[in-house]
């Protein structure tokens, strides 16, 4: 009998994707085949990770990039640093969809689906977005935790604002809304910025709201 040590790698040899098990390769050395299952969509030839082991059967996730956050000799730690690097890198991915803004409960609602569902806590999340010289921004917006990209990082949306600003003499904030259909934090994180760039004038003393007027020399 073969029992395989938890956190090492394997591959993925005779499976069946709809029940989620089959039989994986351990490499040492000589090659064993080993009776596996997992809740992930795997397929022939992919790389996983055993997170349970028992005598001649391991349970795998995928390997990926939440896989890589595993430490510890039962694979119970997580990298807090290399958490907040994929936070980071999840908000990139994400920039076109939401400005590179997401709650604290969205985020935690995709470590859930991820390859490290088991083992994430929402403890080890509040550490990495807690960290000092973060590449993003933690914000509080009624109560609740949001991370989001700088925005000098959104050119997309900078280039859209200032687009729907060049036809007209200013701009609002219900204007912008109405018309880009985004969240009230992710429009005014970037006419802030504008703003203390140098790029946009503010006057607030309209019965109407505040207008933002554009400086395009």
């Amino acid at each position: 009998m073969v029992k395989v040590p938890i956190g090492k790698e394997v591959e993925i040899n005779l499976w069946d994707s709809k029940k989620k098990h089959g039989m994986v390769k351990y490499f040492t050395d000589t090659m064993d085949l080993v009776r596996a299952e997992s809740e992930f969509s795997l397929k022939k030839g992919d790389s996983a990770i055993v997170v349970e082991s028992y005598d001649s059967f391991v349970v795998v996730v995928p390997e990926d990039e939440y896989t890589q956050l595993l430490h510890g000799s039962h694979l119970d730690g997580i990298d807090i640093q290399g958490l907040n690097e994929l936070i980071y890198k999840l908000l990139k991915e994400r920039i076109k969809d939401t400005g590179g803004i997401l709650s604290f409960d969205e985020l935690w609602s995709i470590f859930k689906r991820s390859s490290i569902q088991s083992v994430i806590t929402k403890k080890h999340l509040k550490k990495a977005i807690k960290i000092r010289q973060s590449s993003f921004d933690r914000i509080k917006d009624d109560g609740d935790t949001i991370v989001a990209l700088k925005p000098q990082e959104c050119l997309n949306d900078i280039t859209q604002i200032v687009r729907h600003s060049s036809n007209t003499s200013y701009v609002t904030k219900d204007f912008l809304q109405s018309t880009l259909h985004w969240s009230d934090l992710r429009i005014e994180r970037i006419l802030d910025y504008l703003t203390k760039e140098g790029r946009c004038r503010v006057e607030d003393s309209f019965r109407t709201g505040t207008r933002y007027y554009m400086k395009f020399s």
